[in-house]
């Protein structure tokens, strides 16, 4: 079975990931160690990194002809981690270079700030969808846990985005209370995928570890959440628009 990381800093020298072509080149190693074999370049695009998408599949092209040349058998795939706050600065062709899925069914990996999720969030969720872009939610686990973020995160499932948690949240390496917040989410959400957000040196490729940590939990069939399920929403993508919202 091949794993598939939706999340994943693997460019060099364009956000706080791998400075330099040979330290992408041993993330890329290591990730095809853990056993994934498809992972989406996911560059934060933010106001302090990169603010133009449309750099970011030339960035990639390059950084597949160094793999190929060194016999690292990984597919890569452009995207990005975008920020909330700059939703209102991209056109939707810039959106598009960072997008996935079919057209209809295109979506985004948008941040869930640190600081918490609120109606600034929700404001910018909705933006894309206007635009016709779903979500999927990075790492809601990790943030600050405000009141308003229970009802935040509700608001996007129940229009139909997926959420993306942290592989090394189920390790306990965020403490003890994320931990159990990750494993309450992904008990509770139709639509979930697990991924490294690895940045190389201690942020490392960890799916096969969280795996071990779900199988020991008693999670069913947890490669899952590696494997099939983030591999459906690069191939068949989220409706933007659920039928339940277009009544």
């Amino acid at each position: 079975m091949s794993f598939v990381e939706i999340h994943f800093h693997l460019l060099a020298g364009v956000d706080d990931g791998p400075t330099g072509v040979p330290d992408s080149l041993s993330l890329a190693s290591a990730a095809v160690a853990d056993g994934t074999r498809t992972v989406v370049a996911t560059p934060h695009v933010h106001a302090q990194h990169v603010v133009n998408p449309g750099v970011i599949p030339d960035l990639v092209a390059e950084f597949v002809r160094s793999l190929r040349g060194a016999g690292i058998p990984l597919e890569v795939l452009p995207g990005g981690e975008l920020a909330h706050d700059i939703v209102h600065r991209l056109s939707n062709q810039q959106l598009e270079v960072i997008a996935h899925g079919p057209p209809g069914r295109r979506w985004v990996l948008l941040e869930a700030p640190f600081d918490g999720l609120d109606d600034r969030f929700t404001a910018s969720a909705e933006a894309l969808r206007e635009r016709g872009f779903a979500v999927t939610v990075a790492h809601p686990e990790r943030v600050a846990q405000l009141a308003t973020g229970e009802a935040t995160l509700a608001h996007e499932l129940a229009v139909g985005s997926a959420l993306q948690l942290t592989a090394a949240s189920f390790l306990g390496v965020h403490g003890e209370a994320v931990r159990a917040l990750a494993f309450r989410l992904l008990r509770a959400t139709p639509r979930v995928v697990i991924a490294s957000d690895a940045h190389g040196k201690a942020r490392m490729p960890s799916l096969r570890l969280a795996l071990d940590q779900l199988a020991a939990a008693g999670e069913r069939d947890p490669a899952r959440y590696v494997s099939s399920i983030p591999r459906a929403l690069l191939e068949h993508g989220i409706n933007a628009r659920p039928q339940a919202q277009v009544a």
